[in-house]
This record gives C-alpha cells, sequence and structure tokens, in this order.
C-alpha cells in the first residue's frame, strides 16, 4: 500500500495541503519539508523506533506527522495537557524516545524519496495512541496506517470529501479523531486547515479559512448556534462527536440548515464505527461505515471487528490483541441497533454502578438531564454512601434551577435521580471525553 501522503504528493502537488490564514503550502512542498524533516530525524532514530513529542495543531505538527512516518517510525502523538513531571512515566510506558528540538535541526543519512512500499503496510505499526478511556490509565494502542486509511476511505462514503474541500484541524493529534483528520485529508486530496490556540473557534474564523468540514464536541457547536451568522457559506458537513450528544442540539442545528451527523466511535477503530445520515435519528449514532462490521451480543454489549480495527495494545514491549475468540473486538459499549440498522449507544458497562440493589447507567441519567436543562455536559459518577453503597451524583457544565431534583422525578426512578450537583471543573472544548476516574477523586478529596 501507498502511504496516503505520498499518493497525494504525486497526485495532487498543485492542491492546497495547509493552511492557517498565514502559510499556505502546497502538497509539493509539503513534500519537500517531509523531505527535509525525515533527513534529520534519521540521524537520530532507527526504523520501527517509537518516537514521542507533543504536538500542536500546526504546519509544524503536520510536517512531522508525516516524517516520522516516512521515516518507518512509529509515531506516538502525546497531549501537551499531561504535566511535566509526568512524562517519563509515559515514555516508559510507550517505550518511546523523545523528539526534542535537536532532532529536528540536526541533518543525517538521506530520506529515501517518496515511493511505495513493499512491505505488509496492514501489520506495520504506524501511530501508537494514549486511549482516551474515560476511567483509569489510559491504554496504548497501536495503528498500521492501513487501518487509518480503512477508516479515512469508509468515513468518505457518508461524508464526502474532494480535493477541493477544506477541513478544519480543531481536534489534537494525540486523539485519533484529530489524527483522522490528517488522513483523509492526504487521502482526499484535501486541505488542513491549522487552529490558533489563541483564539476561540467562531463563524468568522470558518469563514475566513472557506471551511468546509468541521469536527465538533457539543459545547462547540452549541457555541456557534449562539452566533446568527452560522453556518457560513462555504461548511458542507458538520461531524458531531464526544459523550452523549443532546438530539435537541443535533434538531436545533439541523432545522437551521447544517448537514450535522451524529457518530460513535473508538481510538481502537481508527475513530468512527458508524454515522449517522443528515436526516437520521438525532438520538442515534448512525449505520456502520464501510470497513467495518458491528454486532450487539447477549449482554447488550457492542462489538465490533474490520480493517480500521487495531493491531492490539502496546503492553510491556509487545503487542497485545483485542479481539475474543472469535475476532471480535468487545468495546464494553452497551447498544442495541433497529431495523434500519442504525445504532444506539446507551453506555459505558465499566460505568454502571449499584445504589441499593439497583442497576444505575450514569448515562441514561446524563441523557435526561441534558433534556430536561439547558446544559451541554452531565456526568453522573458514584458516592460512596453507608446506607446504599452508593448514590449518583452529577457534574454540569451549566448551574441547574433550583427545583431540577423535582423535574427529574418526571422522567427518572427516585433511585436515579443525583442527589447533589457540581460545576464541572473542565473545559470539554479541550477534551473529547471527560475523565470520570478524576471526577471521584474530587468526591474523595472533599
Amino acid at each position: 500500500m501507498t502511504s496516503p501522503i505520498e499518493s497525494a504528493i504525486d497526485r495532487h502537488a498543485r492542491n492546497l495541503a495547509f493552511t492557517d490564514g498565514d502559510q499556505k503550502v502546497t502538497y509539493a512542498e509539503l513534500g519537500e519539508r517531509i523531505d527535509e524533516f525525515s533527513q534529520r530525524f534519521l540521524r537520530h532514530f532507527d526504523p520501527g523506533q517509537q518516537v514521542a513529542w507533543c504536538p500542536r495543531n500546526d504546519l509544524e505538527s503536520l510536517v512531522t506527522f508525516w516524517a516520522l512516518h516516512h521515516s518507518r517510525l512509529v509515531v506516538c502523538p502525546i497531549s501537551f495537557r499531561i504535566p511535566e513531571e509526568r512524562r517519563p512515566d509515559i515514555l516508559r510506558q510507550l517505550d518511546a524516545t523523545w523528539l526534542n528540538r535537536d532532532s529536528r535541526e540536526q541533518t543525517g543519512r538521506q530520506a529515501e524519496p517518496f515511493q511505495a512500499s513493499s512491505s505488509n503496510e496492514d501489520q506495520t505499526p504506524a501511530t501508537l495512541i494514549l486511549s482516551s478511556g474515560s476511567t483509569g490509565q489510559p491504554k496504548a494502542v497501536v495503528h498500521s496506517m492501513a487501518a487509518h486509511v480503512a477508516s479515512a476511505e469508509g468515513a468518505a462514503s457518508n461524508m464526502p470529501l474532494t480535493q477541493i474541500d477544506r477541513w478544519l484541524w480543531s481536534l489534537p493529534l494525540f486523539h485519533v479523531s484529530g489524527l483522522s483528520i490528517l488522513v483523509r485529508c492526504a487521502v482526499a486530496g484535501a486541505t488542513v486547515v491549522g487552529t490558533r490556540h489563541d483564539r476561540p473557534l467562531g463563524v468568522k474564523e470558518l469563514e475566513e479559512a472557506k471551511v468546509t468540514h468541521l469536527s465538533v464536541v457539543s459545547t462547540q457547536l452549541r457555541r456557534l448556534l449562539e452566533e446568527p451568522a452560522f453556518p457560513n457559506h462555504s461548511l458542507k458537513w458538520v461531524l458531531l462527536g464526544g459523550s452523549s450528544v443532546d438530539p435537541r442540539l443535533v434538531t436545533s442545528a439541523r432545522e437551521r440548515g447544517i448537514n450535522v451527523l451524529t457518530t460513535y466511535g473508538l481510538t481502537e477503530t481508527a475513530s468512527q464505527v458508524s454515522t449517522s445520515s443528515n436526516d437520521g435519528d438525532p438520538s442515534g449514532s448512525g449505520k456502520v461505515l464501510p470497513n467495518r462490521e458491528l454486532k450487539i451480543d447477549q449482554s447488550g454489549e457492542i462489538l465490533v471487528r474490520g480493517k480500521t480495527l487495531c493491531l492490539g495494545y502496546y503492553r510491556n514491549g509487545k503487542i497485545h490483541s483485542v479481539v475474543n475468540d472469535d475476532g471480535w473486538f468487545p468495546t464494553r459499549d452497551l447498544g442495541s441497533m433497529d431495523e434500519s440498522g442504525q445504532l444506539f449507544v446507551r453506555g459505558r458497562i465499566d460505568n454502571m454502578f449499584v445504589s441499593g440493589g439497583e442497576n444505575i447507567y450514569p448515562e441514561s441519567i446524563e441523557r435526561a438531564i441534558k433534556a430536561s436543562f439547558d446544559v451541554d455536559e452531565a456526568v453522573v459518577i458514584p458516592k460512596r454512601d453507608p446506607e446504599f453503597g452508593a448514590r449518583p451524583v452529577v457534574f454540569v457544565s451549566a448551574p441547574l434551577p433550583q427545583d431540577w431534583q423535582s423535574t427529574l422525578r418526571a422522567v427518572l426512578h427516585g433511585f436515579e435521580i443525583p442527589v447533589t450537583a457540581h460545576d464541572l471543573p473542565f473545559d470539554r472544548t479541550q477534551s473529547l471525553k471527560v475523565n470520570r476516574h478524576e471526577l471521584e477523586k474530587l468526591l474523595k478529596d472533599d
């Protein structure tokens, strides 16, 4: 399989590969920069070595990502939000070498020119990404570039992307959803639009960059809908991901003429598994995309497999398979499918807890709170209780009305109603998932 960036440089040399308003780089120019960086990397690293760094959504990080891949190195993007004192532990977990400025500035032996690879790309590790899990220690997920390409090709069948389109790089490279934007654009010969961290996402920025494709979480979409000028004339598609989505938000956006697609995806499946159509049920996650398979087992757990599935988890120097004896990956997510094949995700098996003998499914309570009050985010977690074992509490992104518990009695069982509400301490525009484990620690520290 030819690398997607090699193919883009060959087929779309004159097309715009990247812009951030200040810089414009064609695929031919991008190829020259990738070749320059690759020559320097080969001075310091051996093919197959894991290399880590903290990327931003800028041109240098775009070049670095593709240059590491071209140099046959395993790309390990790490969040810049991780405290520097924790970095050594992350590097040990990944068995990765840190990419410092010297690695980019010194020159080494010549890299091979862009050309098709003769190796088995389906089984060759290309990326190592820490999962954005909501609980506990994140897993290190290994993907081949073939899996990322299969993901991009399947996504394009439902959300077309062409060489004249521009996708805003609005999600971080250290999440598979942000990485997938780069691969999708390379496969299509489309333009990556870089973002600036000193400027919030707004209609003016979308208009100036002529963005056609946009990936957002609920908080970002709601903020955009507050601007009368949204959507801009160039915008074609909005992919809405992250945690459970308020159907009213989707309906409100569609009523304004915005093509909003809801989606369900995992780090282990190189991003999207299913995606809705623009007129699909706003509470669902759409139908399974090409190159993926999905089924629901007798317990209600979602199982997936296909070309987009990861090679495994990296642990103690080895890649450990994620599939069961039948070749399916158990996602630990609960769901159902209707007669048309649309997926409805109920929540995480791992999040369920028992309160007074009753099973509590936090995501069901969260959906009820979002549907009842004007909040973008609601996260329900257990708090230890001497009588019931645990009771639900909720963290919300906006204040609830004084009678919020009385309102919820009309839609929830009494044992499901949270006993207290707290302010959500994290900015959800900066993360795709809330870390429930961190919220539980906050409760314990009280």
